[in-house]
Parts: C-alpha cells; sequence; structure tokens
C-alpha cells in the first residue's frame, strides 16, 4: 500500500542512482533523512509531540489531518482512512492532554479534537477534563467531553468507567447558575441522562432531597432545573426502583412542582413497583408522606397523585382512585380522577363512576387548576375516551340542556367526543345536534366522519384503509376522517385490529393522527404488551436520529403509551 510519501522516495532513489559513486552514500543517507521526516506523514509531527517547542504545531496539524481525512471520508468516522489515521495519532494525543503543561489555546482545541473523534481512546482525557472542572476556567474543554461522551453512548462505545464517574463528578459540582455557557448546560444534562450507569442511581436519589427556595432564582436554576430535573430523569432511564418513594416526595412537594411531568415520566417507567408508593399517598397511609401532604390547600396532592396512578393504569391503581373519587371532597379533585377514568382499561365500574362525579358538579363550575376550564365540559371531552357508543345519547342530552356558558363548553368539547363515538345508527341524531348547536368546525368534522360511517359501517377492516389515506394540511378539520376510523377500528375491533393499528404508527407523519392512532392501540391492549411496546419505541428512536421536529412533536404520546404497555405487561 502507498504511504504519503512513497512517490517522493522514488523520486530521491532515482536522483542518488545517477550521483557519483564517490558521494552516493552521503547523498542517499541524507535525502533519506529528508524522507523520515516528511511533513506529510502523521508519524512526523507525532514525534513532534514530545518537543515543547513544536507541541502546539503537531497538536494543530494532526487536527489537519484528521479534519482532511474526515471531509474526504464524508464525515464517516467508520471509513478504514480515518481509522487508520486515528489508529496512528488518537492515543498519543490523549496522553498530551492528560500529561497537561498546555497553554489554554493548544489546550482547548486539543480537547476538540479529541471529542470529536468519539474515539474510546480519548478517555483519559475525557475523565480529566470531568474532573478538573473548575467554573470560568476549563468550561469549553468540558462542554466538547461532554458531547463526545453522548456521541460514545449514541455509538454504544462507551466502556471506560472511569469516564462515567468523573462525567458525575462534574455534574454534581456544577452550578447552572455560575455559567453563562446554555451549551455546556445542555450537554452536561444530555452526556448524564444518555449514560444513566447503574451506578448513578443511589447519587441521583441524594440530589433528590434537598429543599428548593422559590424565591431564590439561582437556587431555582441549579437544584430544581438542573440537578434534581436531570436526577429524576436518570432514575427513569434506569427504572430504579429504589428511588420510588423519593420520587413520590418529590412529587408531593409544592416547591417542586415544575418536577411533577419529569416525575410522573420516570414512575412510569420503573411501572408496577410504582404503584405502592402513590396508592399509599393518596390514601394517606404513609405517614412519610404526611408532611408534604398538608402544605397542600385542598387536599390538591389527591388529584395528582391520582392521575400518575391512572397513567400507570394498572388494577391496583385503578381500584385506588375509584375509593379516592368516591371520597373527594372538592369538586378539583371530583373532576380530576373522573377524567383519570378514562385511561384505565375498560371495567365496568368506570363509567358509572364518572357519570356520578359529572352529576355532583355544578353546571358553570370552573376548575382553576386546569385554566378556568368548565368542569363539565372536560369531562364531555374526556368521555369519548372510554371508546363507548353508548355514551353518545348522554353526550347529546347534555348539549340539549346546558346553559349560558356551560353551553358553549359543550358545544365544543361534546360535540367533538359524540361525532367520534357516534355509531351508524346514532348518526342521524348527532347530525341533529350538530345542525342546531355545532359551529363550522363541528359541522366539517361531522360530515367527515360520517362518510367514514357510510363506507365502512362496522367493518374494522375497512375503517384501518382509511387511515392510509393522505390527509391534507387545511382545514383544521381534515384529520377528522381518520380519527373517526382509529375509533371505530378499536370500537369494532377483532383479534388483528391491534397488529395492523401498530404497523401504521410509523407510517402516520400527522401529529393528531399518531395520536388518534396509539389512543386506540392502547384501548386494545388491556394486559400490556412488550412487543408492541418495543415497536412504539422503535418508531420514536427512529424520529430522534432523524432530527424531524413534527414527528417528535407527534411521539411524546408514542412514548407513554410504549411506557403504560410495559407497566400494565409487568
Amino acid at each position: 500500500m502507498k504511504t504519503r510519501s512513497s512517490g517522493r522516495l522514488a523520486l530521491v532513489l532515482r536522483l542518488a542512482m545517477s550521483a557519483p559513486l564517490v558521494t552516493l552514500g552521503v547523498t542517499a543517507a541524507s535525502t533519506m533523512l529528508v524522507a523520515c521526516d516528511d511533513d506529510n506523514e502523521p508519524k512526523t509531527w507525532v514525534k513532534r509531540l514530545d518537543d515543547p517547542a513544536q507541541r502546539a504545531g503537531a497538536i494543530k496539524r494532526l487536527t489537519q489531518f484528521f479534519e482532511d481525512d474526515m471531509t474526504k471520508a464524508n464525515k464517516n468516522r467508520d471509513s478504514e482512512t480515518v481509522k487508520s489515521l486515528l489508529d496512528e495519532i488518537v492515543d498519543p494525543m490523549a496522553k498530551q492532554y492528560v500529561a497537561g503543561n498546555l497553554d489554554e489555546k493548544t489546550r482547548k482545541e486539543l480537547m476538540k479534537f479529541l471529542a470529536d473523534t468519539r474515539d474510546p481512546r480519548t478517555g483519559p482525557a475525557l475523565a480529566k477534563a470531568f474532573n478538573e472542572y473548575e467554573a470560568g476556567k476549563n468550561e469549553d474543554d468540558v462542554k466538547y467531553a461532554a458531547e463526545a461522551v453522548k456521541g460514545l453512548v449514541d455509538a454504544k462505545r462507551l466502556t471506560d468507567q472511569n469516564v462515567k464517574d468523573a462525567l458525575w463528578n462534574c455534574f454534581s459540582k456544577f452550578q447552572v447558575s455560575k455559567t453563562k455557557m446554555f451549551n455546556l448546560v445542555k450537554g452536561l444534562h444530555d452526556a448524564v441522562v444518555a449514560v444513566s450507569d447503574p451506578s448513578y442511581g443511589p447519587k441521583a436519589i441524594d440530589k433528590l432531597t434537598p429543599p428548593v427556595d422559590p424565591k431564590n432564582v439561582d437556587n431555582v436554576r441549579d437544584q430544581l432545573q438542573f440537578w434534581q430535573l436531570t436526577s429524576v430523569q436518570v432514575l427513569g432511564e434506569l427504572r430504579f426502583a429504589p428511588a420510588v418513594k423519593p420520587l413520590v416526595v418529590v412529587l408531593l412537594t409544592p416547591t417542586k412542582k415544575d418536577l411533577q411531568a419529569t416525575v410522573n415520566s420516570a414512575l412510569l417507567r420503573i411501572g408496577k413497583d410504582s404503584d405502592a408508593a402513590l396508592i399509599a399517598a393518596l390514601s394517606g397511609t404513609d405517614p412519610d408522606y404526611a408532611r408534604q401532604e398538608a402544605l397542600w390547600d385542598q387536599k390538591g396532592y389527591v388529584a395528582v397523585v391520582g392521575d400518575e396512578l391512572a397513567t400507570i393504569s394498572r388494577p391496583e391503581g385503578r381500584d385506588a382512585v375509584l375509593a379516592a373519587l368516591a371520597a373527594a371532597d372538592n369538586d378539583t379533585n371530583r373532576t380530576v380522577l373522573a377524567q383519570a377514568l378514562v385511561k384505565f382499561p375498560a371495567d365496568p365500574r368506570l363509567i358509572p363512576a364518572f357519570l356520578a362525579a359529572y352529576k355532583q358538579l355544578a353546571a358553570n363550575t370552573s376548575i382553576d387548576a386546569m385554566g378556568g376550564a368548565n368542569a363539565h365540559g372536560i369531562l364531555a371531552q374526556a368521555s369519548s375516551m372510554f371508546f363507548d357508543p353508548t355514551l353518545t345519547d348522554w353526550l347529546l342530552k347534555e348539549i340539549a340542556s346546558a346553559k349560558g356558558d356551560e353551553a358553549d363548553a359543550m358545544q365544543l368539547l361534546a360535540l367533538e367526543s359524540a361525532i367520534k363515538l357516534m355509531s351508524p345508527a346514532q348518526k342521524a341524531a348527532v347530525g341533529a345536534s350538530v345542525t342546531k348547536e355545532g359551529t363550522p368546525r363541528e359541522k366539517d368534522m361531522y360530515a367527515r366522519a360520517a362518510g367514514a360511517l357510510d363506507k365502512c359501517n362496522v367493518d374494522p377492516d375497512c375503517y384501518l384503509t382509511l387511515l392510509d389515506v393522505p390527509i391534507p394540511s387545511t382545514p383544521a378539520t381534515a384529520s377528522m376522517s381518520a380519527a373517526k376510523a382509529a375509533w371505530m377500528a378499536a370500537i369494532y375491533a377483532k383479534d388483528s385490529t391491534q397488529a395492523q393499528l401498530a404497523s401504521r404508527v410509523d407510517k402516520m407523519r400527522a401529529a393528531s393522527t399518531r395520536y388518534d392512532i396509539v389512543t386506540a392501540l392502547d384501548r386494545l391492549t388491556p394486559k400490556g404488551d412488550t412487543n408492541i411496546a418495543a415497536q412504539l419505541d422503535k418508531v420514536v428512536e427512529t424520529d430522534t436520529a432523524s432530527g424531524n421536529k413534527e414527528l417528535l412533536m407527534a411521539d411524546d404520546v408514542v412514548a407513554k403509551v410504549a411506557m403504560r404497555l410495559r407497566a400494565r405487561a409487568q
């Protein structure tokens, strides 16, 4: 195989052969020395790393070799050319960073190069950057090192425990309030969550305990928005069962409300093991939760915990939420707990409990915790999630009897639910209500849903084919045909419908319709299914790799349903 200097060496030999015999030895020797120090060879510059006077220039030139080869390889680090170069230069370059004695500019450039290689052999240098973090001193180095770790994890090439330990060490002392580098904050967060090493579990639990002072901006940024948020995410990624109780304490702490969604996700990932702690919190049977629960007005924690049990949606949680709903003593808890019932798999007790709670709410009750929305409107909208057409007649009666502000909410929300739930036999009655009470929005939605009913009647396979029809970008109601198809496919499902719905998630690009499909799929999987969960995870993984923001927006519900199916299957 030709080397970078093979052409030049051949020329040297030809010149040597043509020289007088008496000078051949000297000429050949001198030219061979030049050839050995060829500036076009990486090994020449590797040697110069040991010379303090030439070190900075050598680092710069070796970096250029890498950048040139990466350009030729279309940024493919796995190309033979790039791999061959790194075999020659990455280890001595990493050793230079570990040894130190570099000026600031050269040190930063060297770490940037090492990070760009995404090579596991840079581990000692990455660990040094993390362990020597000091605010305002080596922040660029840490940023590059964090990016390298994230890249190594994504490539499944991070195996160095020293790097993992050093990363956590850096994270644990890093304060957002002492830096102006947002990309450093994000880089450290992303790296720690990506690694989520089992050794992080106990350390992450410890990070959850400090109190948060909402009036202290720096304290909120450091504790709540960085250390505790990241730690909750790590515990979720690890599915770390010992963290359940500490996570529930966070959920119950009013000053940490901003972490609720993240804690909910972590507890959902942990799944079955979360139920007992949440049920104890909901029922007030665990004295360890009493101090936090006493800080809530109107027992607001009941709604928060009940909703999380419904999100996990296992049988034990269902029974606890039903009991809490029957005992609810204020409209907020009553509304939230009733709304939560729609997340559970079908059970004969759910709809009667839901309707009983609805009747206890005055017509114009508004829920401050839900933006002042009308309680009847909230529940009318949620009722479609039961996938039960028998609720259609109830919805039409409520629409007809609603007065004043309640009527406005019911026309907007209850009509949409009735349209989704109506069976072929109920189409005329819903159409009459839409004609009388509906706006142009509801009338267009009804027309599209009625068209689906006319075409497919009670045939789930026919409804599935409607999900393959492209959805126009306008008007906003254009997606109702697909929504109706998803609902009817679930309502009239046969054995093969579940798998057919699952196969269409990835094909559907529109966020609203992807939501409809996975919601129907969730309904058809009451006992959970790890295989379908894996399919959904694959969709999210592929979308994340693509960087398509529209698809990523549609994937929140996909990820949550995947976690719920795993929790049910445990």
